[in-house]
């Protein structure tokens, strides 16, 4: 009897890990509404962000595109292997505060059609809306 219980609980908690997966879905296009307290009203082009099943991520801060991988755990979300186009425009202010937010950004909350990511510390650091 001690046998069967115990293989119940095992088998119980295989199968709450296996569906602990992200539940947020975060994949598609988002606009980058604000990043580090300054909006992105007045960028040279609108920012974004998109993000795929796959783990990858592409963009624009504003002057520049960015590209990447990212890995969603729950609410944790790091991003690697980064990298950017390097051109100068009007709005570098904006852009370096995009590029500052993704540098610092650990926590996510998405819900629907807005998410906001947040840095260790649980400052919000980027806001985002998704493109319909």
């Amino acid at each position: 009897m001690r046998k069967i219980i115990l293989s119940a609980l095992c088998a119980m908690a295989i199968m709450s890990c296996s569906t602990q997966k992200s539940a947020m879905d975060i994949t598609g296009k988002w606009n980058i509404e604000k990043a580090m307290g300054k909006s992105t009203v007045g960028a040279d082009t609108s920012p974004f962000i998109s993000f795929d099943k796959e783990g990858n991520i592409n963009g624009n801060a504003s002057v520049n595109s960015f590209f990447g991988s990212y890995n969603l755990n729950g609410d944790k979300i790091s991003f690697s292997n980064l990298g950017m186009t390097r051109m100068m425009g009007q709005s570098m202010d904006i852009e370096q505060a995009i590029t500052e937010a993704l540098g610092s950004t650990s926590t996510i909350k998405a819900e629907d059609f807005d998410a906001v990511f947040f840095n260790e510390k649980k400052d919000t650091v980027m806001i985002l809306s998704k493109q319909k």
